[in-house]
């Protein structure tokens, strides 16, 4: 009898555990956006960047693609920044989901993410470092908002910074020749370009 008791009890673990599994797996799979919530909040952003690539294969939706960006970003995964990076910054809706992502950023404080320098640079950087300086340069570029501005924390000034800072003088003339091509009618803009043009151009001496 008491050999009985057991084995049943054994039996029943097992059934709980198993019904346990499966219903994770389909809750994982059913509802990934949750999932990733749950992983951003604990700082595991790695994972989160597979649960948001999970629901955005489900919906197509240029904001969780947005999120699958971000996550890669704070994951500082190069790989995945620069594959949801290109895939983003192709999407006709983009500009209206980063200054949606921007107004939702505002604290008490009135403090605000500015998500166009946030994923831009993100994506700048992430080239940069898989190799692809070029294509880093053209999207900085690109994203500058014309040869006459120059704003702080701009995709083109994060590229300056990871030059400079790497002492890469293989490519610091390309930059410093894009960098002279600036011309910012703000004189606060046009001297945080001359600094940055200066460390630029000490590379290349």
């Amino acid at each position: 009898m008491k050999h009985f008791l057991v084995k049943t009890a054994v039996k029943t673990i097992l059934i709980i555990l198993a019904v346990a599994v499966v219903g994770f797996g389909i809750f994982n799979f059913a509802f990934p956006q949750h999932m990733a919530t749950f992983a951003e909040r604990v700082g595991n952003y790695g994972m989160a960047v597979r649960y948001a690539s999970l629901r955005y294969s489900y919906t197509g939706d240029t904001r969780d693609l947005a999120r699958c960006l971000e996550d890669a970003i704070l994951a500082d995964d190069d790989a995945s920044v620069v594959r949801y990076g290109n895939e983003f910054f192709g999407k006709s809706d983009r500009a209206q989901v980063m200054y949606e992502l921007t107004a939702d950023s505002m604290d008490s404080e009135g403090l605000v993410v500015d998500y166009l320098n946030f994923f831009g640079g993100g994506l700048v950087g992430a080239r940069y470092a898989t190799g692809d300086f070029n294509g880093a340069l053209s999207l900085a570029l690109e994203l500058n908002g014309g040869a006459s501005e120059f704003v702080y924390g701009c995709p083109l000034m994060s590229l300056a910074a990871e030059v400079v800072g790497g002492e890469d003088r293989v490519n610091a003339p390309a930059l410093l020749s894009a960098l002279q091509g600036i011309t910012p009618s703000d004189e606060e803009q046009a001297e945080m370009l001359r600094v940055l043009t200066n460390s630029v151009k000490n590379l290349t001496l």
